[in-house]
């Protein structure tokens, strides 16, 4: 029994060497709108590619644009509900920009949530490769010479994602499970702006338009002037690595030195 003992002591000892590390890797990339792929799913086709060249982590990014501008019901008179799929647009040098049904051709496009008299909201779609977190938006137009300038963003599921491609429904049924809010435009030169976001969540369907009081309000908010042109965004991700470390051979030695002492302690008291 005494023999037993001893080896199931180096035995548990000999296992104490190996163990597992795990390390979490924040990544952050920053993006600019100087040539995109168009379209909804960021799988397939050519797609621009962001590039973290420390990690060798990189993540497919596609847009599109969407609006409501269509009728849900014979009760949608001319303030139309539902959203459907709209023209995305670069605009210059100042970023891209959303073209509605009910707008005129041109090269004035904005992201904006007015036509006329009646509130239709532009938004563009970020569809990733894989779940980020949205921390930054960058406008390389807006319009403050309107007054104050707000966004609103929702990280949609893919619950919201199959409703919006649907094209037969509303933004706040689309955003019914989403985390969602709306941020103040800070102005820094000119017509540049900036929003610093503060979500925790990740997802890979970000939302991203005209100040629409169903995604959340801002304090200093005002509706139906908002108009703007996104020029890149930043974003972020974790990864998760684990590794197996081998404690040094002379830990290993000591361990094993500990279970041999503890044995022979054992057998003088004995004798």
């Amino acid at each position: 029994m005494r023999i037993i003992t001893f080896v199931s002591a180096l035995f548990l000892s000999s296992n104490l060497a190996w163990g597992e590390d795990t390390f979490i890797q924040e990544h952050s990339y920053n993006y600019n709108f100087d040539s995109v792929n168009v379209g909804t799913d960021p799988n397939g086709g050519s797609l621009v590619t962001t590039f973290d060249s420390l990690n060798l982590n990189d993540i497919n990014l596609s847009i599109s644009g969407w609006s409501d501008v269509e009728r849900l019901d014979e009760h949608d008179n001319w303030d139309y509900k539902r959203v459907v799929r709209a023209e995305v647009q670069k605009v210059f040098d100042y970023g891209w920009a959303v073209k509605n049904s009910l707008e005129d051709e041109g090269s004035h496009q904005t992201i904006d949530n007015s036509t006329g008299q009646y509130p239709d909201y532009d938004f563009i779609l970020l569809s990733f490769s894989e779940e980020v977190q949205l921390d930054r938006l960058n406008f390389g137009w807006a319009d403050f010479e309107n007054g104050s300038q707000e966004v609103s963003v929702a990280a949609i599921t893919d619950t919201g994602f199959n409703k919006l491609t649907s094209e037969n429904s509303t933004w706040s049924s689309i955003i019914s499970d989403a985390v969602s809010s709306s941020f103040s435009i800070e102005r820094l030169s000119h017509n540049r702006g900036v929003s610093n976001l503060n979500f925790s969540s990740t997802a890979k369907y970000w939302l991203v338009g005209a100040y629409n009081t169903v995604f959340g309000t801002t304090s200093s908010g005002s509706t139906l002037n908002d108009a703007f042109k996104i020029a890149g965004l930043g974003f972020s991700n974790t990864t998760e690595t684990k590794t197996n470390t081998e404690v040094s051979e002379p830990g290993a030695l000591a361990l094993m030195s500990l279970g041999l002492g503890l044995v022979l302690y054992r057998r003088k008291r004995r004798v």
